[in-house]
């Protein structure tokens, strides 16, 4: 599969430009909100892309019985290209707080909505954090079972000198099906 890179430039390894992506929005000084924003929407739109349009257009998101809806300024809307990626959300479903994708790996994504501005006006959605699953695996324990450690790697959110930071903590999500999606920091599998 062919993809192209932020210079426009064809790819041939998925798994290089999506690296690329993600160290793009990781590059982008804290204080350069709008650069960061935009890399940050352009990574959604490479792991996660939208039927039609881009991220960097949405006004919305909404949770639609069991898809994620992108609004757009013009009235129109649009669900996700796969919309297996959407696993669950935070809040309300007309205004989630945040919204958890899982890609073909079965990695997880957490998208953080930030507020809005209150201007009167429509306004782009602003995407507070971006946070990436990476996990620490072990050996198996006593009951025969694996264990590992979930880490959560923000990309939005950074350092006073643009590193990603990294949290580990329990989550909990309302599953697409209305049930409870947690994702514990220890687990086993």
């Amino acid at each position: 599969m062919n993809m192209q890179t932020f210079d426009k430039t064809e790819q041939n390894n998925p798994s290089n430009f999506i690296a690329e992506a993600v160290f793009a929005v990781e590059m982008v000084n804290a204080d350069e909100q709008m650069q960061k924003q935009k890399m940050a929407k352009q990574l959604l739109d490479t792991l996660f892309p939208l039927e039609n349009g881009s991220h960097e257009d949405v006004v919305s998101y909404e949770i639609d019985y069991r898809h994620v809806q992108a609004y757009f300024k013009n009235g129109q809307h649009c669900g996700l290209k796969h919309a297996r990626h959407f696993i669950a959300y935070l809040g309300d479903k007309s205004s989630p707080d945040s919204i958890l994708f899982r890609d073909e790996s079965g990695t997880h994504v957490e998208v953080t909505m930030g507020r809005r501005k209150g201007t009167g006006a429509l306004e782009l959605v602003e995407i507070e954090d971006i946070q990436l699953e990476t996990c620490t695996t072990f050996g198996q324990g006593q009951e025969g079972q694996a264990t590992g450690l979930r880490h959560w790697v923000s990309l939005v959110k950074g350092d006073e000198k643009c590193r990603p930071t990294a949290s580990n903590e329990d989550k909990e999500f309302t599953a697409k099906n209305g049930e409870d999606y947690n994702l514990g920091f220890c687990f086993a599998f």
